[in-house]
């Protein structure tokens, strides 16, 4: 191997590599610090060298990863070459030269003039050395929009928005010096107990049951630092602009919300929200999204949104080629995926929760829009460098599964006939059939001997004269000969199909369906009493990671200071919203009425939600609005407790 710069990289490949494990590209590109179209040259150019060299290769297959594949021996031979390569003997004087320079001017505070005399006796070389060095490290600076300008007769000084000097911070102290990180993070901010904040990075981890990849847990804690160590430098308008990028729509939002949550209540201070934004825009861009355009300089999280929109799209096609329907024009299932599609993104990146609560109800009930969403699979490793579950693809199935009813709707229904008779006896037995019943506009005849139930999974109806041994609520039986009993029947399961296939007038918004969840609904819980319940309920929230352990105190003291009852048989409890990591709403559909301060009460919404931002302001809003129109309708309670599941519920909560 060559002992120049790209050794450096070589060894981070390979120091992945060598702990077993299969990667993806864009956590090989991320351990490595490159971008994904360099780490590709360099995999291939390392496993050239591998390969001259017999030490085994590296191997790669889509939708699994890459890995080395090499023997014991070739192992210890790799690893023995990485130990006696220092990193710095293959990078350039002059480069080191320059990363030192670099380091020198990120320590200079915006608008801070320094001679190149003072930073050549800085750094031990000669003015014009210095001089020349700058014209180099320019381009760094530019990528970041920052300009290193020169002051007639006083000296140097580097001119940008804060925003530009804390990620220039970030980068150099990430990729260009990841060795000495916490030595330079201790130089950039210093004073700060850099290991308090990287405490209070873990532990909001764990309140949201999430696991941040290496290089973005880095990414957090360098930042959060330099939040905390520079407020003075931009008083607090570190974008130098006003900044309408809408990120509070994100889970990534709600995450850097909760880590500076914790850091304001250990260090008494308030932080500003350009800082929570600057940090979930990171978070959003941490992987690069392959085959779109990359992140705009200017505005991270409308092009990410843009983005997003791009793959909603392509996902809802994809399903209608397989489906064979054509979805694109229903609007309501663009923005409920987006949405959806925005916290998806973020636990298959983050999350170490696992559930499969709604997958089996969904794969038995809906077997085949299922099979369309899996068949999307592979985009969210191509677009996101993830692995998509198959309780994500159970949810999205959900949404095109509504599109499919809401399609339905009005549309002719389309009916198969089973039977033994010929083809002219069955043409006849068809054109009274739709004669009599102009709902169905269309009937295919098909043999008894021929019929294979799998065949005709767009059937809305099933009309057979033979027992044909299925268990298919699409199934009517009839006589052999066509009488006015037989043509009823035909009309009751019409009817019935009707029936099932139009939606409730009832909806919660579109907005609001990220606050439920199937593991959060209660139907018939366990539970003697209302302090039982509430017991319950939070404690499953805070399972999730949704709440904070002190959610429970909190609610239990909003209990005693007055009664959560609104009548009619509802009870809204809740919190306090600073408890509250991601907005959820908890409900429970009682088999029987408990005691609640005087009132009986057998539906509860106990509403962990929170009102931090203009996002959760809108979305709360607009839940409460929702809400007002569900209760105050007899039948609309009536409908929540005829449901026979918990995944019922939650269906018809989020259609």
């Amino acid at each position: 191997m060559k002992k120049d710069k790209n050794t450096l990289y070589y060894n981070r490949i390979l120091k992945c590599l060598l702990s077993g494990k299969k990667f993806t590209l864009l956590q090989l590109a991320e351990s490595a610090g490159l971008s994904e179209k360099s780490i590709r040259t360099k995999i291939n150019q390392l496993n050239d060298w591998m390969s001259v060299n017999q030490l085994g290769c590296i191997r790669k297959k889509q939708g699994t990863g890459i890995w080395l594949e090499s023997s014991t021996a070739q192992k210890e031979i790799l690893k023995e070459r990485m130990s006696t390569s220092r990193d710095d003997d293959f990078c350039e004087e002059l480069e080191n030269r320059n990363r030192q320079l670099a380091g020198k001017l990120l320590k200079l505070k915006p608008g801070e003039i320094i001679t190149i005399c003072q930073l050549a006796e800085s750094l031990y070389l000669s003015p014009p050395t210095v001089a020349g060095m700058l014209k180099k490290v320019s381009p760094w600076f530019e990528k970041r929009n920052l300009k290193i300008i020169s002051v007639r007769n006083k000296g140097i000084c580097v001119a940008g928005y804060e925003y530009n000097y804390r990620v220039a911070i970030k980068d150099y102290i990430l990729y260009m010096m990841p060795d000495i990180m916490e030595a330079l993070l201790g130089t950039y901010a210093p004073g700060l107990d850099i290991y308090r904040i990287r405490r209070m990075i873990v532990e909001a981890e764990n309140a949201w049951r999430v696991e941040l990849a290496d290089v973005s847990f880095h990414m957090v804690w360098i930042m959060t630092c330099l939040s905390l160590s520079r407020t003075h430098m931009g008083d607090h308008d570190i974008f130098g602009r006003d900044n309408d990028e809408e990120v509070e729509h994100y889970n990534e939002y709600s995450f850097a919300e909760s880590i500076y949550q914790r850091i304001e209540s250990e260090y008494k201070i308030k932080i500003s929200p350009a800082d929570v934004k600057l940090l979930s825009i990171l978070l959003l861009s941490a992987r690069k999204i392959e085959g779109f355009s990359c992140l705009g300089e200017e505005d991270y999280a409308g092009q990410y949104d843009k983005n997003l929109k791009s793959f909603v799209r392509l996902v809802i096609e994809t399903i209608d080629s397989v489906l064979d329907v054509d979805l694109t024009s229903d609007g309501i299932l663009h923005e409920s995926l987006l949405i959806h599609m925005r916290s998806v993104i973020f636990r298959l990146k983050y999350s170490t929760m696992t559930s499969d609560s709604i997958t089996k109800y969904v794969k038995n009930g809906y077997k085949q829009t299922f099979l369309a969403a899996w068949s999307t699979s592979n985009l969210f490793e191509e677009y996101y460098g993830v692995q998509v579950t198959e309780e994500e693809l159970a949810g999205i199935a959900l949404y095109i599964q509504a599109a499919l009813i809401r399609k339905k709707k009005n549309r002719p229904l389309l009916a198969l006939m089973v039977s033994k008779r010929g083809l002219a006896s069955s043409q006849f037995m068809i054109e009274l059939m739709k004669y009599s019943i102009p709902e169905i506009s269309e009937i295919k005849a098909v043999s008894f001997h021929d019929f294979c139930i799998e065949f005709y999974p767009d059937m809305d109806l099933i009309i057979t004269s033979v027992d044909l041994k299925e268990e298919d609520p699409r199934i009517v039986m009839i006589e052999d000969r066509l009488s006015e009993e037989a043509v009823e029947g035909v009309r009751r399961k019409v009817r019935e199909i009707r029936k099932n296939v139009t939606p409730f007038t009832f909806r919660f918004d579109n907005l609001c369906h990220q606050l439920f969840d199937v593991d959060l609904i209660f139907f018939h819980p366990d539970a003697a009493d209302k302090d039982e319940l509430l017991k319950l309920m939070v404690s499953r929230l805070e399972e999730k990671g949704d709440v904070t352990g002190n959610y429970m105190d909190s609610v239990f003291f909003r209990e005693k200071a007055t009664t959560t009852s609104i009548g009619h048989g509802i009870a809204i409890p809740h919190g306090n919203m600073m408890e509250v990591n991601e907005s959820r709403i908890a409900v429970a559909i009682l088999e029987q009425p408990v005691d609640w301060s005087g009132d009986l009460v057998d539906v509860v919404f106990l509403l962990a939600v929170k009102m931090t931002s203009n996002y959760e302001i809108r979305r709360t809003k607009q839940f409460y609005k929702d809400f007002l129109l569900l209760t105050e309708s007899s039948e609309n309670m009536d409908t929540i407790k005829c449901f026979d599941s918990a995944f019922s519920v939650y269906q018809y909560f989020i259609r």
